[in-house]
């Protein structure tokens, strides 16, 4: 499992969370593979407590399988819980890209703008791990205009199981498709386009739907 420091002002609980995801959608956890609550916390320097709690939080999203007697399993990716989660993503961020497209400020459009050009970055330095960072934090800016901080939560956790597909096809197919798609939603953003940014983050959601086959093919024991 690969471990990254605590951040300031992060409990315990929210300690475990954040790493125990990260590396369910890296696919350092596999799909399948059976976790151990005591061995996490041995290596996050944690009680078994926060991290029981984590597990319980994750499992209440079925990305995690709790076993009575016999412990707990990564669950395989089904489609159908991925279908289900960006269904919610979709709904919610399709009304936040809307509204954040009317609010949005030249401050607001600088740093989507330093977001895209980074991703460029690293794109060109093939560094994928960061693009998927930026990719991520270029959404969190449009509920952060909109202070939809609460929703953004509950779409991040729900969107665990499309993370492992949007991981695979990272590592699968060129992302610079990813790059242009937010310099769609960008161009919108600048024009003040609010069906036009609506447009162009359905297409950049619905993109796994395209390669599902591929993926299968490549990685067949990770699907239900």
């Amino acid at each position: 499992m690969k471990n990254t420091a605590k951040h300031e002002k992060e409990t315990n609980r929210e300690y475990a969370l954040r790493v125990i995801k990260e590396n369910i959608v890296n696919l350092q956890l596999e799909p399948g593979s059976m976790i151990s609550e005591q061995d996490i916390a041995n290596e996050l320097n944690l009680s078994r407590t926060p991290v029981h709690e984590a597990m319980q939080e994750l499992s209440s999203t079925k990305i995690i399988e709790i076993l009575p007697q016999r412990g707990s399993h990564v669950s395989l990716i089904d489609m159908a819980h991925v279908e289900e989660a960006v269904f919610i993503r979709a709904t919610i961020e399709s009304a936040v890209t809307e509204m954040a497209c009317r609010q949005a400020t030249e401050d607001d459009l600088q740093e989507m703008e330093e977001n895209v050009a980074l991703q460029r970055f690293y794109y060109e330095k093939n560094n994928l791990d960061r693009i998927m960072e930026l990719d991520n934090a270029f959404h969190e800016i449009m509920y952060k205009i909109t202070n939809k901080m609460q929703c953004h939560y509950m779409v991040r956790l729900m969107s665990i199981h499309y993370d492992r597909i949007r991981e695979l096809n990272l590592h699968s197919f060129n992302p610079e498709r990813i790059i242009n798609e937010h310099e769609e939603i960008l161009e919108a953003f600048k024009n003040k386009d609010p069906e036009g940014a609506k447009k162009a983050l359905a297409k950049h959601l619905s993109r796994h739907y395209t390669q599902e086959d591929e993926i299968k093919k490549k990685y067949p024991q990770y699907f239900a």
